[in-house]
């Protein structure tokens, strides 16, 4: 157990003794991180309360998946260029994923619409058979 606590302490040392230099794997967890702590202040700003769940809960705005997507696709465009063969690729799945987080909410939101809509009229034909 000592080993391994000396190991992290040693891992952190020389992490931040080489002028703090950011991998590029430590900038997209950086930024998930961000994401998920950012939904927790909407909510606290939106619903007037503090739901810890969503720190490690996928769905909701802003998409975890867009931004981890675009998080790389800026990494690959910062180490290779605008014009990259690389870029482009990352690009095409940042909007992919994009659009997918998109129209996912959308139909999600839409079945939620017609569920409530079942549950009202079944509502309603459960106390007509009652009465």
């Amino acid at each position: 157990m000592f080993l391994m606590i000396q190991f992290v302490i040693t891992g952190f040392k020389n992490f931040f003794a080489h002028g703090f230099h950011m991998y590029p794997i430590f900038i997209v967890v950086i930024v998930g991180c961000i994401i998920q702590i950012i939904k927790v202040i909407i909510d606290l700003i939106r619903y007037k309360r503090f739901y810890m769940g969503h720190i490690f809960a996928s769905g909701g705005f802003p998409s975890f998946h867009s931004g981890l997507a675009s998080s790389v696709t800026m990494l690959v465009r910062l180490e290779y260029g605008f014009g990259s063969v690389f870029f482009a690729v990352a690009f095409a799945f940042s909007v992919l994923f994009a659009y997918d987080a998109m129209n996912l909410r959308y139909e999600t939101g839409q079945h939620a619409h017609y569920i409530n809509d079942l549950r009202l009229e079944l509502g309603t034909i459960l106390q007509k058979k009652e009465k």
